[in-house]
Order: structure tokens, then sequence, then C-alpha cells
């Protein structure tokens, strides 16, 4: 007998760092598909952003699937990755490219978000805008000043 299963599929979105109305639109569009941003990387001239979303996938029986080691996690030696608590991304597309999708197994933990803190205004009216974690929020820098303005949809 055949179950669902939950998984997270992943995707990618690469675009120019040039172009900062772009990624917003991009990712808007995409959260209002169920795609959550899990990442946002800054590479040279171009900017990644990667999402993943929760779908369900059919399960084979489990007297046809043959017992799978579990896998261990990797040990990483500290320091490996960049942190994100100081790195200022450009977020800005000028392209997108969809990465192949991939069914992953869901587990307890919640996938990774970009931190909240302060990044470019990815309008482009300051220099910088607040992300809480989930949005862009109202808030904004210039010249070292914090002031109040909405966000554009």
């Amino acid at each position: 007998m055949a179950t669902l299963a939950v998984v997270k599929e992943f995707i990618s979105l690469k675009v120019s760092s040039f172009d900062h109305e772009a990624l917003a639109t991009s990712l808007t569009s995409k959260s209002a598909d169920g795609w959550e941003v899990v990442s946002i990387v800054s590479a040279g001239a171009d900017v990644i952003a990667y999402l993943s979303r929760p779908t369900t996938k059919k399960n084979p029986s489990p007297t046809s699937v043959a017992a799978q080691p579990t896998p261990s996690p990797a040990n990483e030696p500290s320091g490996w990755a960049p942190s994100t608590s100081t790195q200022n991304v450009d977020p800005s597309p000028a392209q997108t490219s969809l990465a192949a999708t991939v069914a992953v197994p869901t587990t307890t933990s919640t996938a990774p978000k970009v931190p909240a803190d302060w990044y470019k205004d990815p309008a482009g009216r300051y220099e910088y805008r607040y992300w809480d974690g989930t949005k862009w929020t109202e808030h904004v820098s210039r010249g070292g000043k914090v002031f109040s303005d909405p966000p554009t949809p």
C-alpha cells in the first residue's frame, strides 16, 4: 500500500545585482505560489535566491523498499561559511533561472531563513531597508538616519 509523504522541493533564482526591483517582484510572485526564501547569496555580479516549498509525494509500499542506511551529518570545520549577520546582500535581479526540482523528505526542523537585518533597499529609494525575516518593513535608512517608508508591492 502506497502512502503520501510531505517533502520539500527547491528552486533557485539567479539575478543580476544591478536590478533591485526585479528580485523583489520575483520573490513576491514565488511567495504567492507557496515558496519560502531559504537563503540569498551574493555571487559576484549576480545574486542567487534559494527557495523551498512543501509538496506531497507518493511513497511505495514499505515492503517493496529495501532498507537504506541513515546518512550521518557531515563534520564541517567551524567558520566554513560567511556570517550572514554582517553581509549586505544586493538583491537585484535581471534574469531568473529555475534549477531542477528536488524532493527531500521533511524533518521536524524548519528550513533556514534569511536572517532579520538591514539590507540594500530593493526599491532603490533608500540605502537600506529592514528585512524582518519574513518580509520587507517600512524601516529604511539613508546616510545613517532612519526613516519610515512603506515597502512597494
